[in-house]
């Protein structure tokens, strides 16, 4: 009786075990069946024990005998497909660790009841606690410089010093040791190309979709690891890591969130190391700037002695993309601001940066320490403003240098109160969200506000300046666009003040040469070309003027009449010969005013009185009290 029960309570709990593992064992079909039968008849043989009382030794056997039959009877009739399967994983070899010799011995089945017998082996309660000690899920990592979100031809960053701030695992807080955790500073750029990762290898950003990827490393000997993906007791564990600030301008994207973690080395002895993945995002294609025209409250051609260093303010009026199309500000008019930041409350407004050289006079002006205080003293002057064009207009951009964008000679044009501008880009792609372009005005001077009868020197005396005095007027003597100190490398001012002359005129004396024959001078363009009944401007050797062609392509010197205004072209050779004067000047003993910076630029003011407050006859003359002024010995 005591045999027969623990014989059925024996069967019960193998087959009652292998009910539960099914799943986890993968038996096979046949033995299933075998084992859900072999359980109906342990239970009847079960209640058999515990209900007849009067059951014999020899009945106990007899029972024991039947239940042996049904088994060997069921082995028999699967003995062909178990033999075919001694080497899977029921195998107690591998289960179980029995040696292969004893373990040749046993039958299929009777290995299958022994594997089920085995009951896995689960991690203690303070096995668990303990790997959960160790386990990472959340990490918090920190750019330790500036990070800027990629923009369209910006710089690309590889170099970039990560610090893990802090650390959380399952249980029990974030542990103290964050030494034991290092982001390596390079990291990996990859672009999306026709769906798969692609390591991109440019210096500067292309439009389209990008992500990063870092190598974070735990110290050797360490018990710590990341969640990686793994299962752990069935359930399965990602890490979440995220990097924080600090941001340009606060602006972030998908880049800082580390959206897969791989483990790459598990080794504690060697130390580990994982793969973390960034978030994609996207850099979008912006149209590029081929012009830019800005309104400056600073003046360089009425600037006097004595006048204060004031700041200035600058606007944008409009931009010119390399398609044509045009583009002026709404509602916010400060599209380039001053990245110095020198008046917070006011970004539309610099402070001067001058520089300054000895003049023919011998004056060098004296521009150090600037203050709005400090005022003009008499020299040659150039003016430059450092710009940043506007981070939250991100629908075009400048042409960059060091890229694959047609910069040309001088990249995007800058333009100040309609006159070009001596334009210095960086020479590769920068950080920041945009490049810093330095834009350098012409050379002017700070001149004494005189009376013009004072000076009686004579044309002759200023040499190549064109002009013996000036209240007003620009020792340059132009008020076209210039500044370009390459050779022969010339651009025109778009403007208002000729459109009235030479609208629809190319004015642009650049690519092509000077030739003089018997006649005279005229312009040979590239294509063998030149320009007749219009104006041509011309920025050469850091000089910039403009001259007039006739009807017979010759250029003109002296006096010249178009469309009603009347001009003063510089006769002499001086190296710019023909060159248009402004300002006051002295010709043939009388003193004229030319425009230096009205709507007619270099027209001859008549019979009227000038921007300073003197007297012009009808034929420009200044005059007194009626009294037509001469120059001394005229």
């Amino acid at each position: 009786m005591r045999r027969k029960n623990m014989l059925a309570l024996g069967i019960s709990f193998v087959l009652g075990v292998g009910a539960s593992s099914t799943l986890a064992y993968a038996l096979p079909l046949e033995q299933e069946e075998s084992l859900q039968k072999g359980t109906s008849e342990g239970e009847i043989a079960e209640e058999t024990a515990f209900n007849a009382e009067t059951v014999t030794e020899e009945e106990a056997k007899k029972d024991t005998k039947e239940e042996s039959s049904v088994l060997e009877e069921k082995e028999a009739s699967d003995k062909e497909k178990e033999e075919t399967e001694e080497e899977s994983s029921l195998s107690t070899g591998v289960l179980s660790g029995t040696d292969s010799v004893v373990e040749e011995t046993l039958t299929p089945l009777s290995r299958s009841r022994r594997a089920l017998a085995d009951t896995p082996r689960y991690a203690s309660e303070e096995e668990e606690k303990e790997d959960r000690r160790n386990r990472i899920t959340t990490m918090m990592l920190e750019f330790n410089t500036l990070e800027a979100v990629a923009r369209d031809h910006m710089k690309v960053v590889r170099e970039k010093p990560i610090t893990v701030k802090a650390y959380a695992v399952d249980i029990y807080g974030a542990p103290h040791k964050v030494e034991q955790l290092s982001i390596r500073p390079n990291r990996t750029v990859e672009k999306k190309i026709n769906g798969q990762w692609t390591e991109y290898t440019l210096d500067y950003f292309t439009p389209g979709v990008y992500r990063y990827k870092y190598i974070l490393d735990i110290q050797k000997g360490s018990t710590l690891y990341v969640a990686a993906g793994e299962e752990y007791n069935g359930v399965k564990k990602v890490a979440i890591a995220y990097i924080k600030g600090p941001y340009f301008y606060r602006i972030e994207n998908a880049s800082n969130d580390m959206q897969n973690i791989v483990a790459l080395e598990k080794d504690s002895a060697k130390g580990r190391k994982y793969l973390l993945e960034s978030g994609e995002f996207t850099v979008e294609a912006q149209k590029t700037i081929s012009k830019v025209y800005l309104k400056s409250s600073f003046d360089i051609h009425n600037v006097h002695v004595g006048d204060l260093m004031k700041r200035a303010t600058l606007s944008t009026e409009k931009i010119v993309l390399t398609d044509g199309t045009e583009i002026k500000p709404d509602k916010n008019p400060i599209f380039f601001t001053n990245p110095y930041d020198s008046y917070p409350n006011n970004p539309d407004q610099w402070r001067l940066l001058l520089s300054s050289v000895q003049t023919e006079e011998g004056y060098i002006g004296n521009v150090s320490n600037i203050k709005e205080t400090k005022a003009f003293t008499p020299g040659r002057y150039q003016i430059s403003y450092l710009l940043q064009q506007n981070y939250k207009i991100d629908k075009c951009r400048l042409l960059v240098k060091g890229t694959d964008d047609n910069y040309g000679n001088n990249g995007t044009e800058f333009y100040v109160n309609n006159e070009l501008y001596i334009t210095e880009m960086p020479a590769k792609p920068e950080v920041d969200l945009t490049p810093l372009p330095l834009i350098t005005s012409p050379l002017f001077d700070a001149k004494k506000a005189e009376n013009p009868s004072k000076n009686s020197s004579g044309n002759s005396s200023r040499g190549n300046s064109g002009s013996s005095s000036s209240s007003g007027g620009s020792s340059s003597g132009s008020g076209g666009s210039g500044g370009s100190s390459g050779g022969g490398s010339g651009s025109f001012k778009v403007s208002s003040s000729f459109s009235g002359q030479v609208l629809g005129v190319d004015r642009s004396l650049s690519g092509g040469q000077w030739i003089q024959d018997e006649k005279g001078w005229w312009y040979k363009r590239a294509d063998g070309s030149y320009p007749k009944n219009s104006w041509g401007y011309e920025a050469y050797n850091g000089k910039s003027y403009w001259y007039y062609f006739l009807d017979s392509g010759y250029m003109a010197t002296g006096w010249v009449e178009v469309n009603g205004s009347k001009y003063y072209l510089f006769p002499n050779s001086d190296g710019w010969k023909g060159r248009m004067l402004t300002g006051w000047q002295w010709i043939n003993g009388n003193c004229y005013y030319l425009d230096s910076q009205g709507q007619n630029e270099g027209a001859l003011y008549r019979n009227t009185t000038t921007p300073d407050g003197y007297t012009v006859d009808l034929d420009g003359r200044w005059v007194v009290n009626g009294a037509v002024q001469k120059s001394q010995g005229k």
